[in-house]
């Protein structure tokens, strides 16, 4: 994990990753010649509004329990054309909650805003939902097991930077079984995740090697 020094690991009970899920928005209006706009429904005007009307539904920090987080991740209206005047545009929106009970509140938000919006300008709406990520959340006995072996192998570990908004699949785990994730630091300095620049960190092999063999002989013993 890029932001914590290395060999450092970032471990809390509760919540450490955020749900998030992709919110794909259609407009549909009706095209014109560009010399005669006036003849189409152009979804210029509600999609220069939405943009930044959906990123101010972003409230607060992981830290806090109603946090959210709405970011535009992909626009485009119209073909790359000068003679027409567009009718229809497609834009992406990857909503966040610190919690899957918040969600749905945020979903809602997102939607109404959408339409309401759209329906103001006579433009039909379509909305479907993308890469669906439960929060994860560290089960307290499973983080103590962690800490035990962090401790006994006498790596050091706090919460620093956890709740993060990244959102994380392995909260799946979390759905079957009591389940927790630590965070191994890559570096303060080092290159950010999805970011061309990152370099896994070769040195951290055998740290992550010796945490899993502690737990495994922790609980087997």
């Amino acid at each position: 994990m890029p932001g914590l020094p290395l060999g450092h690991v970032g471990l809390i009970p509760g919540p450490v990753n955020c749900a998030s899920r992709g919110m794909a928005v259609t407009l549909t209006g009706k095209s014109a010649h560009a010399s005669e706009p006036e003849n189409g429904r152009s979804p210029m005007h509600t999609l220069a509004h939405l943009m930044p009307a959906l990123t101010a539904l972003s409230h607060g920090t992981p830290q806090d329990s109603d946090f959210t987080l709405a970011t535009v991740t992909h626009a485009q209206m119209g073909a790359p054309a000068f003679g027409i005047a567009p009718g229809d545009a497609t834009f992406y929106v990857t909503l966040r909650t610190l919690t899957d009970g918040g969600m749905q509140a945020l979903c809602d938000a997102a939607t109404t805003l959408v339409m309401d919006t759209a329906t103001a300008q006579g433009l039909t709406t379509e909305i479907t939902y993308h890469d669906i990520f439960a929060h994860c959340e560290n089960h307290p006995e499973a983080t103590l097991i962690l800490r035990r072996a962090l401790d006994a192998l006498q790596v050091p570990h706090d919460g620093r930077g956890l709740p993060m908004r990244a959102s994380e699949d392995f909260g799946r785990f979390g759905h079957r079984a009591k389940a927790a994730m630590l965070f191994l630091g890559a570096g303060t300095a080092h290159a950010a995740l999805h970011n061309p620049d990152y370099d896994f960190p070769d040195d951290l092999i055998p740290i992550g090697a010796r945490i899993f063999h502690q737990v495994a002989r922790d609980m087997l013993g």
